[in-house]
């Protein structure tokens, strides 16, 4: 017995070693993001670019036309004046 404690020694530091290379050197991850993905910096800097364009104001900002209301008639005295021009007739 005595004669193979060294054996068994060898062994179990082998076993140990060859344990502790392989324990947990597995650790799962994707695959990448393939062509045209994006990566966090760039989503980031989207966000950040649509956030500046919302916030833009002033006389750079394009505005959206205002909806077109009714047409301005002729003026009062012009109206007072066909109306006289139409009673002489």
């Amino acid at each position: 017995m005595l004669t193979a404690l060294p054996y068994l020694a060898a062994v179990a530091t082998t076993a140990l070693i060859l344990i502790t290379l392989t324990w947990c050197t597995y650790r799962p991850q994707h695959a990448g993001g393939g062509e045209g993905a994006l990566t966090v910096w760039q989503l980031i800097e989207e966000a950040e670019a649509e956030r500046r364009q919302r916030e833009r104001t002033g006389r750079h900002r394009l505005r959206e036309p205002a909806p077109p209301g009714p047409e301005p008639g002729p003026s009062l005295e012009v109206q007072h004046r066909i109306h006289q021009l139409l009673q002489g007739l």
